[in-house]
């Protein structure tokens, strides 16, 4: 009777089996430290991209700043003063182009809109996680709270800024307003003699009337003088935070 015989396989002895798991080890291993190290140059590629376009922001934003703070601030304050002296120490009937032009460069709002793009790109991409300097990202939080408050308080100055426009159009006749608007659309500056018409009649002549419109105006004259404390206070945000910027990542 014929008798079947088992193939006789060799046995692997425990180092190649070792050696196999070493190997299947090493390849899983080094495919993780791959991907781990590909996902980091492209976290610190758009962590350079998202801190340039802040910082670009920021540049912008601390020079608007500063020029609303040492420009604009006193010029309308000035204006202010000179719409009191106006009013109250000219007649009406005769001064009617230098009341108006004083009249008018007191409601030039200049208005400050914080730079919302980069923040927004830090916010919506999970962008700030991307950030990995410490003392900036603690930068970054305490400059969006600053803006967050201005944010804020503008609400309510935008308020009384349209009720002194308001009451000014009870005293310029609406052409004469336009054609203002006209001359200094598009710049942060104020009217100038040459532009105000040789010929201005005012909707009314009653002293009451302008008395009325100078008291909304030192209301909204307070509260720009308190914007210019909000002003200085992201002013020196900008200034601290492009500090961190410029010694961590030397942006040129």
């Amino acid at each position: 009777m014929e008798v079947h015989h088992h193939p006789d396989f060799e046995r692997k002895r425990f180092r190649e089996y070792f050696f196999e798991f070493v190997m299947i080890f090493l390849a899983v291993a080094m495919g993780f430290f791959a991907e781990s190290m590909r996902q980091h140059i492209e976290d610190g590629r758009k962590e350079r991209e998202i801190v340039a376009s802040l910082r670009q922001d920021l540049v912008k934003d601390t020079a608007r700043l500063e020029k609303l703070i040492t420009v604009y601030e006193p010029q309308y304050h000035d204006w202010v003063d000179s719409a009191h002296f106006c009013v109250d120490s000219l007649p009406l009937r005769g001064n009617e182009r230098r009341i108006c032009k004083a009249l008018f460069n007191a409601t030039v709002w200049a208005t400050y809109t914080p730079p919302e793009i980069a923040l927004a790109q830090l916010k919506s991409s999970g962008g700030l996680d991307l950030v990995s300097n410490a003392k900036v990202r603690l930068g970054i939080l305490d400059y969006n709270i600053a803006l967050n408050n201005f944010n804020k308080y503008t609400e309510f100055i935008t308020i009384v800024e349209h009720s002194v426009d308001t009451s000014l159009t009870r005293l310029i006749p609406r052409q004469a307003t336009r054609k203002f608007l006209e001359e200094i659309s598009g710049v942060d500056g104020f009217l100038g003699d040459h532009d105000v018409p040789q010929q201005i009649i005012f909707k009314t002549y009653l002293k009451a009337d302008f008395e009325n419109f100078l008291n909304k105006l030192d209301q909204i004259d307070f509260k720009i003088h308190d914007l210019a404390d909000s002003y200085k206070t992201i002013l020196g945000q900008d200034i601290k935070l492009l500090k961190s910027l410029d010694e961590v990542y030397k942006i040129d």
